[in-house]
């Protein structure tokens, strides 16, 4: 369906603010930051078997043009029900269309309407690299989706992605960042489930794009299967092991702790039943227990219970005196997991 003017006011009457729930997303920073995350389209040409949009799916479809999705979304921001836009579209007609339909939006928003906030737009598959360039000029954010970490995956899935297309573009979103360097960087999305990949294959390649493509953040969606789709019969992912990856791109991104330090099973994926961190000091006891009164920061960073913060306060305290006992550190605010992997 093509929605005008008329139907979008109706869909941000105060009577009807619960049907856009799903589409506003709660984005973590300081505090809560709602994101009206969106499609221009959910008409795609594309076959992806996970997506409840692809070609063969017998879904409602449906057009917004960029004037109406941009007043509908300035709508929702002056209400104060979104602080930002995270735009994507489905693969319509060809992707360069497509594209040229998020960056119209963008330009109307930011030229046209004034809006200065917060955008996050979607790079699509196949999409020509001068498209890519415009999108610099409007947005903060900019991420394209790999999906899965190598071509084997993507090919049983979808006949139309190709790895190195996606990755080959995520490299020029990283080269144009280091010129340009929009507000919150390059992004990219995994799939979590579906097929037999491994944590350890995951987090090599979250690796190689954190250290030399410089990306702000990697993301792990977790399979969920949608009914009316080729996979609606597939497994549905355990959360937890979202959880143990977020835990291990963490320390990777954040601790420069390498992937092959960290624990796996004999499938290559991380152990659920303990976090991450006390995994990781498990597999390299010869690192532990540190010397409370003489570990580095980078060492007391690593240590379980021991974050940045709680790292700078130890040091902060050693400027006064030795430190004699854990009671002194609990007053910090170390828990006692930590305690097992220090001596004074």
């Amino acid at each position: 369906m093509k929605m005008n003017s008329k139907e979008l006011k109706n869909l941000i009457n105060e009577t009807e603010v619960d049907s856009l729930r799903e589409n506003i997303y709660p984005a973590k920073a300081a505090k809560i930051f709602p994101i009206l995350k969106i499609l221009l389209t959910n008409k795609c040409r594309n076959d992806c078997q996970y997506c409840l949009n692809n070609v063969k799916s017998n879904c409602s479809r449906f057009f917004i043009s960029p004037w109406n999705l941009s007043k509908f979304f300035l709508s929702l921001y002056r209400k104060n029900l979104v602080r930002g836009l995270f735009l994507s579209s489905g693969i319509y007609k060809n992707p360069n269309f497509s594209q040229e339909k998020i960056l119209e939006t963008l330009f109307v928003l930011r030229k046209k309407l004034n809006y200065s906030g917060y955008i996050h737009a979607k790079v699509l598959p196949q999409a020509d690299f001068s498209l890519i360039k415009e999108l610099f000029k409007f947005s903060d954010r900019l991420s394209i989706n790999l999906e899965y970490p190598a071509q084997k995956y993507l090919s049983s899935l979808s006949s139309k992605q190709l790895f190195e297309d996606l990755l080959r573009r995520l490299k020029l979103l990283s080269r144009l960042n280091r010129e340009r360097k929009i507000k919150a960087g390059i992004t990219t999305q995994f799939i979590v489930g579906a097929r037999e990949v491994s944590d350890r294959e995951y987090l090599n390649l979250a690796y190689y794009l954190y250290k030399n493509l410089g990306l702000k953040r990697v993301y792990y969606s977790r399979f969920i299967p949608q009914k009316g789709t080729p996979l609606e019969e597939e497994r549905e992912e355990n959360p937890l092991r979202i959880k143990r990856l977020y835990e291990a791109d963490f320390l990777i991104r954040d601790y420069n702790i390498l992937p092959s330090h960290l624990l796996y099973d004999q499938k290559g994926n991380l152990p659920l039943e303990i976090e991450v961190k006390q995994a990781f000091a498990l597999k390299n006891k010869e690192l532990f227990p540190l010397d409370i009164n003489k570990a580095s920061y980078e060492e007391l960073i690593k240590v379980p219970g021991i974050g940045k913060e709680r790292a700078k306060r130890i040091l902060t305290l050693r400027e006064e005196a030795k430190i004699s006992s854990f009671k002194k550190l609990e007053a910090l605010g170390i828990p006692k997991k930590a305690q097992r992997w220090i001596k004074f």
